[in-house]
């Protein structure tokens, strides 16, 4: 596999200075769109400056949760909180990964004991490389698990999240996720997202009627005419917790990176995400390699149990950021490039 499509700091084997280290890597870029329809890429070198802080609790015999975010203080702590009151904790550890962030998002992390890592970078947001270079820390640490943990997920009770981790455990999974649905607005954090920014998500769906529906029940594809020839999506999205087709446990393609339980050391044997998908489409591309390199389908485990993905407040995080650049541009002409000849046979077998 090319460097530009795996994470390189797992090639590396010297001792880190958690204190202030730099990860290195190359990333492919899109340059221009031609009028044929080619596109040109170019070769980034991409600097990431680190500095990491262990929480005293850390027990490498337990999963470890991967939460990436920038600013957005009440969130973190919001998230952090229901952590917490749901008793994850007890059965985690958690590395929050401080992405450039202005607001102090440093002392409420360790003020509640958890792990921090700050990562500084010249290019911008990175969902892949955050979350590649927390998961070569967890490696280093002897963790044995990791969970990718979107900063706006929730768990809805004391018992969902160890049960998926028995689950995962029991099936023998490398790749485990779970059905998501959208919180009822009594605990969504952003009580104004319905009259403020659900316009601009949710054009069809007004007055809150995706309030607790599916926001992912596993994977779908449906093809296109556009750049990809089959487009990943959400299996079912709004529709009811109990539809069959999303109340179930069955074997997928892939499960969304918001919610993802990793056996650590094949996370790290395939590359990791690829840093080169930097906002769109890692969470698929990683576990299509998983498939393709030896038929290691992702779990899905939605069976009458779910986490809640406050999708619509994620949307609208990233500050003064847009979410729709040329980076998530680049993104799908990348997917497209690495999958458009192999996908129809990986996913319908022809």
């Amino acid at each position: 596999m090319s460097s530009y499509y795996k994470c390189s700091f797992f090639e590396q084997d010297e001792k880190l200075d958690f204190k202030n280290f730099i990860v290195h890597q190359k990333e492919l870029l899109m340059n221009e769109i031609y009028n044929d329809g080619k596109i040109s890429f170019s070769v980034k070198d991409v600097e990431y400056f680190c500095s990491f802080e262990k929480q005293k609790s850390f027990d490498s015999n337990k999963p470890t949760l991967l939460i990436p975010i920038k600013d957005n203080l009440k969130l973190i702590s919001y998230t952090i909180d229901n952590l917490r009151n749901k008793e994850v904790l007890r059965h985690a550890n958690v590395v929050i990964i401080d992405d450039r962030s202005e607001e102090d998002i440093k002392t409420c992390v360790l003020s509640n004991e958890l792990s921090y890592l700050r990562v500084d970078n010249n290019k911008g947001f990175n969902f892949s490389m955050l979350n590649n270079i927390a998961a070569k820390i967890c490696f280093i640490l002897g963790a044995k698990d990791i969970v990718l943990w979107n900063s706006d997920l929730w768990a809805p009770d004391s018992e969902t999240f160890p049960e998926l981790l028995t689950k995962h455990k029991q099936a023998g999974s490398k790749i485990s996720g779970t059905k998501l649905l959208y919180p009822p607005l009594s605990i969504s954090l952003d009580k104004t997202i319905d009259t403020k920014n659900i316009k601009k998500t949710f054009p069809n769906l007004m007055n809150g009627k995706w309030r607790e529906t599916v926001q992912f029940g596993g994977d779908l594809w449906t093809p296109v005419s556009g750049v990809m020839k089959l487009a990943p999506g959400h299996n079912k999205r709004f529709s009811r917790k109990d539809n069959p087709l999303v109340n179930c446990n069955k074997g997928v393609h892939f499960v969304t990176g918001a919610f993802q339980i990793w056996d650590l050391l094949f996370f790290i044997s395939i590359g990791g995400l690829n840093p080169s998908l930097s906002k769109n489409f890692q969470d698929v591309d990683i576990c299509l390699r998983s498939v393709e390199s030896g038929d290691i389908y992702p779990n899905y485990f939605g069976k009458n149990i779910f986490l809640y993905h406050d999708e619509s407040l994620n949307m609208h995080n990233l500050a003064n950021e847009k979410k729709n650049d040329n980076q998530m541009i680049s993104d799908h002409h990348l997917f497209a490039k690495l999958w458009n000849d192999k996908i129809t046979k990986i996913v319908w077998g022809i």
